[in-house]
């Protein structure tokens, strides 16, 4: 039973990984036919990119960019039911999804459903708010409904938003323009004028609204007003042949013969070889012969008043048929001969203002009302003169005469202080012309009588914030958003307020304040991206990476999957040494968007950190993994290398390690470090030989100090043998003889160790002495080795037979302890001793106490020696200083005197300098001073020089 369910788990683990690598394998997939139905798209090969795209979401079902990409292939090849389908399935996923608003427009305006395209572009300003694509993109939806009265409304307010945005003038001419054209085909010439009126105050040069307005006089019967238009064309062309028998034909229909005539001469003045001008002047002639000869009322009134100047009835007949006919510089001349009589005519001064109003000279006609208004005021009137001083003040804003439209609206707000069309115009003068304590004082004003007027609030926070007092505009957003929550704009405005404080305060390193501003934006819109991403950013930056985190997920509650928000999260669990974790995100973004390089580089952080965290927590193979999975993906990575050969080593796994130095050597050739880490592997690996042609190599490129001294360390290390040279003087403060001993050394090293043979040799009175003398060092494990001795002599000086061994074990903290005996024979006398001794180094310094138990014959004695050694260069030379008490076994420079001293009280005390030259000479130099008890009082003294010389070869 229990295999069956160790079986069943393997099954059911190999099945989930296969199931997991085959998700990661379809989605790698996607991407890649994703990119080639794009390239395809782009080469106009649509049917192979809809074939590609359908097996992109085959494989990745939820991959939203692919079926954008889908609806734009079936727009492109005019299957638009199909187009509509992938839209929607885009826009019900994600309903912020721009560009899919844009698709969804562009089908039914192609296919002629307006009203699904209002319905769509009506949805994405409900996301957008204030979108100047979109809110275009509507008032050309609405144009194309004739909905005319809500195109002008959103026009007005589109470009009252970015008045200064070329695309946004051309689109509110061309809905004028369409607008005007609309209701000359609907007959209705008035509003048609009214349109192109609103072109010509954007651009008062516009050829279409000038010619325009021209056919809707003239159609319409107002032959003075086109008549003053032509005037005007004129005035800048004025010898142009077009308007020149332009304004000769509505001469003509205006009866206005004699005028004609004269305008026919000009013509003929000017171009006189035109056949036509010739042909005119009969035809123009007889029809005023004709004309004349039944005069009309017109004429007849004028006459009567010409008898009798005080006539009011013709006066009032005349004036009235002149604005009849549209002719106000005529009924104006009427009106100015009446005044000559009567100047303070109310009626007469009612009319002027009318003629003047109609003429659009609404400056002259403000003033006549308030002259009308100051004698007898009422409502109607005063309405009138503040509509009079309101159009005044829009027609030097059309001009840019901001002084002068200012002057006009302060002098509609003295008349009608509480005016919200004028407080309106005087706050948005103030506002463009960036006079802020102006335009808040109107403000303050307007609200005052309108405390909740939405609009007013609005314009007053922007006011504010433009000032940099981003607190007061702040508050008066909040206040908004408090008392609409469900209406998104206010909501919006408040967050643009606090994040742009918060912007400011970042800039100032007001890091504390800045965060509260960014806060307050999320109490308000908790889903607002730019927010999180800086709360994120700057708790990161604060050293508060649980902050951070919390804020990272709380962004990925409502933008789940969202790339910028996971990558983020990844970079503060790094910074919370969570490397793990990190690599996991990181790691799928880079699966996921496997062309995107930046995921790539912080998966690879991701596993960097994790594995030197790794390394510092004394976790090799765990790290060595990490960086494995690093090798994997960038074969190159330098740091990666250098870890792994460092890991490996002291793994004491060489071969690896020598695998990964030439794999960095193959990516980064001639470079110091990866040449030196083969090196050190090669001398670990005991392979000194080849370490030291690899740290040549180190030398030609690099020669420093350095390198030069590894490079002969190592050299040294291949040489096996070594010849020696020692020499030691003794004297004596008790006897004039000298007891020299000079010593010939060859020394052989093994693998394990070395062995060497000795010729020593001394002369005395008695004869010369020599000795042969033979040792060995033996490693038995890397903490355990022996020491082992034999020397033979002729007995003249030297003992006849030496021995000697010790075994040496190293402990914990490198405390080395030794175990052994010493055998001598000299004169019939047998020496048998017991050797302990202790050494620990300290740093530099290294320390060895070691004590002697001596048995000669029946006698008992001990001896003790403490060597201290200061090492330097890299453990090569070093200071000795060296104290005993008792004579040792080993001294021999006192054995020939043994027995002698055998229970005298000693103290010894030497000194000594070795020095290594390049590793392979050894040079030596010791002196010892050693006084010996002879009597209660008596004392004697031994000198002892000490010269060695060794050379490796």
């Amino acid at each position: 039973m229990a295999v069956l369910k160790h079986l069943l788990t393997g099954i059911l683990m190999c099945w989930a990984m296969q199931t997991q690598a085959q998700i990661l394998k379809q989605k790698n997939n996607a991407e890649a036919l994703y990119n080639q139905a794009v390239q395809e798209t782009k080469l106009q090969h649509y049917d192979k990119a809809i074939s590609l795209s359908h097996q992109a979401l085959k494989a990745q079902p939820d991959f939203i960019d692919q079926q954008l990409l889908l609806a734009r292939l079936y727009m492109l090849t005019k299957q638009y039911d199909l187009s509509r389908k992938y839209t929607k399935e885009v826009l019900a996923k994600n309903p912020r999804y721009r560009d899919a608003y844009y698709y969804a427009i562009n089908v039914e305006l192609t296919t002629g459903k307006y009203a699904e395209a209002e319905c769509y572009v009506d949805e994405a300003l409900a996301y957008f708010p204030g979108s100047r694509e979109f809110m275009l993109k509507k008032l050309g939806i609405l144009d194309l409904q004739h909905k005319v009265y809500r195109g002008n409304e959103l026009a007005e307010t589109i470009l009252n938003k970015y008045p200064e945005d070329t695309t946004v003038r051309n689109a509110y001419i061309e809905h004028h323009l369409q607008s005007g054209k609309y209701y000359q085909q609907l007959g209705n010439s008035g509003m048609a004028r009214q349109s192109y009126d609103r072109v010509l105050l954007v651009d008062p040069r516009n050829r279409e609204a000038r010619e325009a307005n021209l056919g809707v006089a003239l159609k319409g019967g107002n032959y003075q007003s086109a008549l003053e238009q032509v005037n005007d064309e004129l005035s800048a062309h004025p010898g142009s042949y077009d308007l020149l028998m332009r304004k000769l034909g509505i001469l003509e229909d205006m009866h206005a013969y004699t005028e004609a005539l004269s305008t026919l001469q000009e013509i003929q003045r000017r171009y006189p070889g035109d056949a036509k001008a010739h042909t005119l002047e009969t035809s123009l002639r007889m029809e005023a012969a004709t004309y004349y000869a039944n005069m009309d009322p017109y004429t007849l009134y004028g006459s009567v008043l010409e008898k009798n100047p005080g006539n009011r009835e013709a006066l009032d007949k005349l004036i009235g048929y002149s604005m009849a006919r549209g002719a106000y510089q005529e009924a104006l001349a009427w009106i100015n001969r009446g005044l000559k009589a009567h100047p303070n005519d109310s009626r007469l001064l009612t009319l002027k203002m009318d003629v003047l109003e109609g003429d659009r000279k609404y400056g002259s006609a403000a003033a006549l009302a308030m002259i009308l208004y100051q004698r007898a005021p009422n409502p109607a009137l005063k309405e009138r003169l503040v509509q009079l001083q309101t159009a005044t003040g829009r027609e030097y804003l059309a001009q840019q005469q901001y002084d002068l439209a200012l002057a006009s609206f302060e002098s509609a707000r003295q008349v009608s202080p509480g005016d919200s069309t004028v407080l309106q115009l005087l706050a948005n003068t103030y506002i463009s012309q960036k006079n802020t304590s102006a335009a808040l004082k109107v403000l303050d004003q307007a609200l005052t009588y309108y405390p909740a007027n939405e609009s007013f609030l609005l314009k007053k926070s922007g006011v504010l914030a433009d000032a940099g007092r981003y607190e007061e505009a702040a508050a008066i957003a909040g206040e908004l958003a408090a008392r609409y929550p469900s209406d998104e704009r206010f909501s919006n405005n408040f967050a643009d307020m606090r994040l742009t404080a918060g912007r400011n305060l970042m800039r100032a390193e007001e890091y504390d304040l800045a965060k509260q501003q960014f806060e307050q934006v999320l109490a308000v819109v908790p889903s607002n991206q730019e927010a999180l991403e800086y709360m994120i950013n700057m708790q990161s930056a604060t050293g508060k990476p649980d902050s951070a985190l919390y804020f990272a997920d709380k962004a990925l509650t409502y933008y789940p999957g969202n790339r910028d928000f996971l990558l983020k999260k990844a970079s503060v669990l790094q910074d919370m040494h969570a490397y793990n974790e990190s690599a996991a995100i990181t790691g799928d973004l880079m699966n996921r968007y496997p062309y995107t390089i930046k995921y790539k580089n912080a998966y690879l952080t991701s596993l960097m950190s994790a594995g030197t965290d790794y390394q510092r927590n004394q976790q090799p193979d765990s790290a060595l993994a990490m960086f494995n999975q690093v090798l994997a993906l960038r074969p190159k990575d330098s740091m990666a290398l250098l870890y792994s050969i460092n890991i490996l080593n002291g793994r004491q796994r060489y071969d690896s390690a020598l695998a990964y130095s030439a794999q960095g050597i193959k990516y980064y050739p001639d470079n110091e470090t990866f040449l030196m880490k083969r090196a050190i592997t090669l001398e670990n690996k005991k392979d000194f030989a080849a370490a030291a042609l690899v740290a040549d190599s180190v030398v030609k490129l690099q020669p420093t100090a350095v390198n030069t001294d590894y490079r002969d360390y190592l050299q040294s290390k291949t040489l096996k043998n070594q010849f020696g040279l020692y020499y030691l003087n003794s004297s004596y403060d008790y006897m004039s003889d000298k007891y020299n001993i000079a010593t010939i050394e060859y020394r052989h090293y093994i693998k394990r160790g070395s062995y060497a043979v000795q010729l020593n040799y001394a002369g005395r009175k008695t004869g010369n002495g020599l000795q042969g003398l033979a040792e060995m060092y033996y490693t038995h494990t890397p903490k355990l080795y022996s020491y082992g001795m034999l020397a033979y002599s002729n007995k003249t000086v030297f003992p006849q037979l030496r021995a000697a061994y010790s075994i040496f074990k190293t402990f914990k903290k490198d405390i080395e302890v030794e175990l052994g005996g010493r055998y001598l024979n000299l004169d019939s006398t047998n020496s048998f001793s017991g050797v302990v001794s202790v050494a620990k180094p300290f740093g530099d310094f290294w320390v060895n106490l070691r004590g002697y138990a001596i048995s000669e014959s029946s006698d008992f004695y001990t001896s003790f020696n403490l060597t201290t050694r200061y090492f330097m260069n890299r453990r090569q030379d070093y200071l000795q200083v060296v104290a005993g008490l008792g004579t040792s076994p080993d001294d021999r420079s006192r054995l020939i005197n043994f027995p002698n001293l055998s229970g005298l009280l000693t103290h010894s005390i030497g000194a000594g300098y070795q020095k290594v030259i390049r590793y392979r000479t050894t040079l030596g130099l010791f002196g010892t001073w050693i006084n010996q008890k002879i009597s209660d009082t008596g004392y004697q003294n031994q000198y002892d020089i000490y010269v060695t010389l060794q050379r490796k070869f």
